[in-house]
């Protein structure tokens, strides 16, 4: 049985389903010159809601509904551990729209770098952020919270 199987089963010595980070929800409100970015994310059975608003600009919403994302992700991390946006692009490749993130995590135990990605799929680029957020971060967060 596999580490992660046995993780999943409490009877195989496990202590049961891994904790996966979920986008619930990402709202955009844009007013002239600003840009405000709501995001809801589902930790088990914690909502972890920020709100980031910043000035308007070519890729603000981008960036700023990964900053709030992040700001999320803050609310269910562990004591003395720091999740930093470094950055938030949008790219166009041959499936359409993406989103990569760059963020770095430092704990008392050093610092380390994860990158997420996210296709836009059609829907608002601020969506394809938060989930490229999501995917940078999900399995750091848990590994730090079963420490």
């Amino acid at each position: 049985m596999s580490p992660r199987s046995r993780a999943a089963n409490p009877e195989a010595g496990g202590v049961g389903m891994i904790a996966r980070l979920r986008v619930a929800g990402v709202r955009v409100e844009r007013t002239p010159g600003r840009v405000a970015v709501s995001v809801n994310l589902l930790h088990n059975d914690t909502m972890l809601s920020a709100r980031v608003e910043r000035p308007a600009g070519e890729s603000a919403g981008v960036q700023v509904a990964a900053e709030a994302a992040v700001e999320a992700v803050r609310k269910a991390a562990p004591p003395g551990t720091a999740f930093t946006l470094q950055r938030a692009s949008s790219h166009l490749v041959s499936a359409g729209p993406a989103v990569v993130t760059h963020i770095v995590v430092e704990t008392p135990r050093g610092q380390e770098h994860l990158v997420g990605s996210a296709l836009g799929r059609g829907g608002p680029l601020e969506d394809a952020a938060v989930a490229a957020v999501v995917d940078a971060v999900d399995r750091r967060l848990a590994w730090l919270l079963r420490r």
